[in-house]
């Protein structure tokens, strides 16, 4: 069974991967090839609505949103978000 912290985590790594596809100077170190283009313009067109590492964090952090449950943070790594921090993820 996945629990909640696991799928942050799969989030996160997928997002990564994302960025680092669409990166041209990560292609032989990363993949050993060039990524074709076709494949990095998909990677970029869906990142444009992918959530940043702050956003899931501060998602992760927020008791009244829906994901609240079903992704969480790493068990005792991080820190609950202020109130501050959530205000500066909105809108």
């Amino acid at each position: 069974m996945t629990v909640p912290y696991e799928r942050r985590r799969a989030i996160e790594w997928a997002g990564q991967a994302l960025r680092d596809m669409r990166s041209e100077t990560k292609d032989a170190t990363l993949w050993g090839a060039a990524v074709p283009e076709k494949l990095r313009q998909l990677a970029t067109q869906i990142l444009r609505h992918y959530p940043t590492p702050e956003q899931i964090d501060a998602a992760t952090g927020m008791d009244d949103v829906p994901v609240s449950g079903w992704i969480a943070g790493e068990p005792g790594d991080r820190e609950k978000p202020t109130e501050s921090d959530r205000d500066s993820h909105r809108g």
